[in-house]
């Protein structure tokens, strides 16, 4: 049995967030050389939200319906498996639970309910989940699923050109999630030393836009292209994981590092950060191109010597990345696919 085919939510989910696993999946497709195929959103619409759950409940008939779910040929289309993003746990049987189901968890937190977890995905061959802390979490719980640590990438398209070095126009870019600690340590900095120009994103007139203490309104950049060519242009940006900082109530106190990393990486840019010292930061190396920031003193001396910095180690951040495109993981799943024969 191999990987057949990859099921999709992008006919129906449009969110911006989808758009990293639209490039995955697109990769993926490329390089096992399989289709994309769309998850049947009318099928979920009628038997998997709430609201028609609810009332088949009431009706008597939500056994046979799950049953339908689990069992219809309509979800297993090929003769082999299929895999299937998902962003967070579902707790009813859908595409993503079948026997022929690969599921890739994305969002999986200290907070899911295993005995629920355990049990919708129980036919599943294969669990991946991106996170080393949730898995090895999992595992110590018990929990009986067969699962894989398939970690997070960035799409092959983000290669840059052998030699290729991006101009900087901006000083520092703060791009999604911002961490309070950073963003208070750079509010000190930046007014302690004004001239330094900073893009941070803000709801102008109910639109999100990218802003300068300098210069003003910058652009939108809502596509993947325009937001990745802004990183390209800026010299310095912050990461941080999630589950730190107050992130703890969300993550449950897990600490996955997340794409966003890898983004800085191929851009170019210089990056501090904080984050903890776990098996799974040090898997993505953050330690050797990120500094964790414990002090404002350390912050301010990292950025007077950013900012005079002409260039970034590009031969460290090219070793780190060829570790961690999509390609590789189309290896890692083959891999993990052939053990199940």
């Amino acid at each position: 049995m191999t990987i057949a085919a990859i099921l999709s939510t992008r006919s129906y989910l449009k969110a911006s967030f989808y758009d990293l696993v639209y490039e995955w999946e697109e990769d993926l497709s490329k390089v096992l050389k399989i289709s994309i195929l769309n998850a049947f959103p009318l099928f979920r619409k009628l038997f998997i939200n709430k609201l028609s759950r609810k009332f088949l409940a009431g009706a008597g008939i939500i056994d046979p319906v799950n049953n339908l779910v689990e069992k219809a040929n309509v979800f297993r289309p090929f003769k082999g498996y299929y895999l299937v993003f998902e962003m967070g746990v579902n707790t009813q049987p859908n595409y993503s639970t079948s026997a022929k189901a690969i599921p890739a968890f994305i969002d999986l937190w200290k907070q899911t309910d295993i005995a629920a977890f355990e049990q919708t995905y129980r036919q599943c061959p294969l669990v991946l989940i991106s996170s080393m802390e949730a898995v090895a979490y999992l595992k110590e719980q018990g929990c009986r699923l067969n699962l894989a640590h398939f970690p997070l990438s960035l799409s092959d398209r983000y290669k840059a050109e052998h030699g290729k070095i991006y101009k900087k126009k901006y000083d520092v870019v703060l791009a999604g999630r911002t961490n309070p600690v950073l963003s208070n340590y750079l509010q000190e900095f930046s007014n302690k030393y004004p001239n330094v120009e900073i893009l941070r994103q803000q709801e102008v007139d109910g639109v999100l836009c990218y802003v300068s203490n300098l210069r003003g309104i910058i652009g939108e950049f809502k596509t993947r292209e325009e937001y990745i060519e802004l990183l390209r242009a800026s010299k310095i940006s912050f990461y941080s994981t999630p589950g730190i900082d107050g992130g703890e109530k969300r993550t449950g106190g897990f600490n996955p590092v997340t794409p966003r990393y890898l983004e800085l990486l191929s851009a170019q840019c210089l990056i501090l950060g904080r984050y903890p010292d776990n098996e799974e930061t040090r898997f993505y190396q953050l330690d050797e191109v990120c500094p964790n920031v414990g002090s404002y003193a350390q912050f301010e001396a990292l950025m007077l010597n950013y900012l005079e910095q002409s260039t970034v180690p590009l031969a460290l951040y090219d070793s780190i990345l060829q570790k961690h495109y999509t390609s590789c993981r189309a290896a890692l799943l083959q891999e993990l696919v052939r053990q199940l024969n």
